[in-house]
């Protein structure tokens, strides 16, 4: 997790399977951008979220239950680009640096670049992807958004940051925190889009 290690494909060999369903990829386009984000982006810079996050989401033509498969963000991050991760990433901790490689799974927000894909899969309308990258131009957005367990429900991720995108950190923190307290008591796949916005507005003025 910290400092340079050589791995060989021989010792990578017996953890390697193939992926079910034969999902393809365009890693050639992905390696470019993420070749372009290490010479152009300082160490740690949030930035390079949101230089990369169409990029991969294009470059991975995977399925949402793929995209479930902990096994392909697990090989992306430590074998394909795990300099990537690292230059993201400020080593503060094992665990923290073990959750940005081997994260993934229920966690939206822990692998470094299956966040990256999710948060653009749940948030880009057809190749309309302002709403990503107007997420990732605001860290208390992705902060407080996508690390609550309704982060999985894309009519209300969408919602939420419709309605959140010109508001403080402030109001940020509270709609996030007071939405998700209020889905104790409402099934959260019922919502629409529409019913998701219609409460999310009321906090949202309750808490300026």
């Amino acid at each position: 997790m910290q400092g340079e290690a050589a791995i060989t494909d021989e010792q990578l060999t017996e953890y390697v399977e193939p992926m079910p369903g034969r999902p393809t990829a365009d890693l050639d386009r992905i390696d470019s951008a993420v070749e372009q984000v290490l010479e152009e982006y300082p160490e740690y810079d949030t930035a390079i979220d949101g230089a990369l996050a169409e990029e991969i989401h294009r470059g991975l033509d995977v399925t949402r239950r793929t995209a479930g498969d902990p096994g392909l963000w697990h090989w992306l991050a430590v074998v394909r680009y795990p300099d990537l991760v690292r230059h993201r990433w400020e080593y503060r901790s094992e665990e923290a640096m073990r959750e940005k490689f081997l994260g993934a799974g229920s966690d939206l927000y822990s692998n470094a670049i299956h966040r990256l894909w999710w948060i653009a899969e749940l948030t880009s309308r057809g190749d309309d992807y302002s709403t990503t990258d107007a997420v990732f131009a605001n860290q208390t957005m992705v902060n407080k958004v996508f690390d609550r367990w309704f982060a999985r429900y894309q009519p209300a991720v969408r919602a939420m940051c419709d309605e959140l995108a010109d508001e403080p950190s402030r109001v940020i923190d509270e709609t996030t925190r007071r939405f998700n307290h209020a889905l104790t008591n409402v099934q959260l796949e019922g919502l629409s889009e529409n019913e998701a916005r219609e409460m999310i507005r009321q906090i949202v003025a309750e808490s300026r």
